[in-house]
């Protein structure tokens, strides 16, 4: 009886019957914690895991990107270099071909062929060429030793094009041939008259005429020349370089093959030594005759000798200098590549480089 009596009293108990409400009470408020807290733990594992993934990924993308990149860059200098070695190596061989085709259709009075263009496709990538002979344009260095700055201006106005010759910058790292001549002591201005110094000694003509410094030339690249920035400013890309330069040269013997340059070319140059007219009938003798030496040929032509001796430094009937345009295009990219080969002064051939990227 007094165990029944207990059991019925902790029953009735009234505290007993708050104490266990408020334990059911709480005990789902605690589970539901429990579950939010775990649920805030799995939703932050899987933003950590997405991101992770998300980095690995673009690793590897980077990295696939960056291998197809060397893999191009590869294949473009593999490409440029290959084009490079085997055009201008047979280069000469190459004009000496034309001229005879040229010869054959056109005859003498027109002027032979200077430049060479095609494409070639290797895998994705495409080359533009351009191999030119750089002996049948003006020579921008040669053109600044025998007329100052005023001639170069004047070349690369009238074989750069006007639009072109905006952008022309021209900043020589030394002073004209012709300048220092005229600084030198008992040089040509204190000469006097009749070719003959002040003993009566005759003074041979070509010592009054200054020789271009092929060592050591005035304008080394384009970018003395051109204000290359604003050449892409102003037409979009590098590219239009090569096309400005198609007549003017800065690197080669400094004589210009009179039989392959252009017209234009061959007025340009005569013109930073002699009146336009005696230029015009320079050029009218190169074009009629069937006199293939220059020295002849300006022999017949020009009385005077200093100006024949000037233009015997400036003009000329072989080529030894040659250069090549590469230009590589890809999806992505645009790229060019510009050579020049030429003997040094000691008759070795070299090759010159610049890339415009």
């Amino acid at each position: 009886m007094r165990n029944t009596n207990r059991s019925s009293h902790h029953i009735l108990d009234p505290t007993s019957t708050l104490r266990s409400s408020a334990a059911n009470w709480q005990s789902p408020a605690r589970n539901s914690s429990r579950g939010g807290f775990v649920l805030l733990m799995v939703l932050v594992a899987i933003i950590v895991v997405g991101v992770a993934m998300t980095a690995s990924a673009r690793r590897s993308l980077l990295a696939s990107i960056s291998a197809i990149e060397s893999q191009q860059s590869i294949q473009r200098r593999w490409g440029s270099y290959s084009c490079q070695m085997t055009l201008l190596a047979s280069a000469p061989t190459l004009f000496e071909f034309t001229d005879r085709s040229t010869r054959q259709g056109r005859g003498k009075a027109k002027a032979l062929t200077a430049i060479l263009e095609d494409r070639v496709i290797l895998g994705d990538q495409m080359f533009d060429l351009l191999v030119a002979d750089e002996d049948a344009k003006a020579n921008l260095n040669a053109i600044y030793d025998i007329g100052g700055l005023p001639a170069v201006e004047t070349a690369v106005s009238d074989l750069a094009g006007t639009f072109e010759s905006r952008t022309r910058r021209l900043a020589p790292v030394r002073e004209s041939a012709r300048t220092l001549a005229f600084k030198k002591p008992g040089s040509e201005k204190s000469k006097p008259s009749g070719n003959a110094d002040s003993s009566g000694t005759a003074i041979d003509p070509s010592e009054l005429v200054p020789k271009p410094n092929n060592a050591f030339p005035a304008f080394r690249s384009w970018g003395e020349v051109f204000d290359l920035v604003q050449v892409s400013q102003m037409t979009g890309e590098d590219r239009q370089v090569a096309k400005m330069t198609r007549k003017l040269s800065l690197l080669g013997s400094g004589q210009l093959n009179v039989f392959r340059a252009s017209d234009e070319t061959v007025l340009a140059v005569c013109q930073a030594a002699v009146s336009k007219a005696l230029a015009s009938r320079v050029l009218l003798e190169i074009r009629e005759t069937s006199i293939r030496e220059t020295d002849l040929l300006l022999e017949r032509t020009v009385k005077n000798e200093e100006d024949r001796q000037k233009l015997l430094v400036l003009l000329g009937s072989t080529s030894r200098s040659f250069s090549i345009w590469i230009e590589t295009t890809t999806k992505n990219s645009r790229q060019q590549r510009f050579a020049v080969q030429s003997p040094n002064d000691f008759g070795n051939v070299q090759i010159t480089e610049f890339s415009f990227e």
